[in-house]
């Protein structure tokens, strides 16, 4: 500091430099909340529908009541009425059949083939007592 020269006589002494502070931001307001008068009750004519997201299989509307009688419960049906059938009209019976309905029909019911797996079962039950009866177990 020794190489500043002394400011002429008659001047008065520098005082602190002068310090401009950065403005003012304005205080924090938080967004205004949404308003529910805006949404409307229903979409406007012509807007697509709600379309369910990739990778969900989409529900039965056509197939009805039918669909409950297809796959494990269709077979279960089958097997119970041959189960039921053969005995009455042959002398041939086959013992393990009904059991094989059984579980099929329990497997339609699993699957949400409720009444089809129902109607299953109970052939298959009543196609279990039929070899019984055929078998001479029952009823003899």
């Amino acid at each position: 500091m020794a190489d500043i020269p002394p400011p002429p006589p008659g001047t008065p002494p520098p005082g602190p430099p002068q310090y401009t502070p950065p403005p003012i931001a304005p205080p924090y307001q938080p967004p205004a909340p949404p308003s529910y008068s805006d949404i409307p009750y229903a979409p406007p004519p012509g807007a697509p529908g709600y379309q369910p997201p990739a990778g969900y299989p989409s529900l039965q509307t056509g197939a009805g009541i039918m669909s409950q009688f297809s796959g494990p419960a269709g077979a279960s049906i089958l097997i119970g009425l041959i189960s039921i059938g053969v005995p009455l009209f042959t002398t041939i019976y086959f013992p393990i059949l009904p059991i094989f309905g059984v579980i099929s029909a329990i497997r339609a019911i699993m699957r949400g083939l409720l009444l089809g797996g129902v109607v299953g079962l109970v052939l298959s039950l009543l196609g279990g007592v039929m070899s019984l009866i055929a078998s001479g177990l029952l009823f003899h």
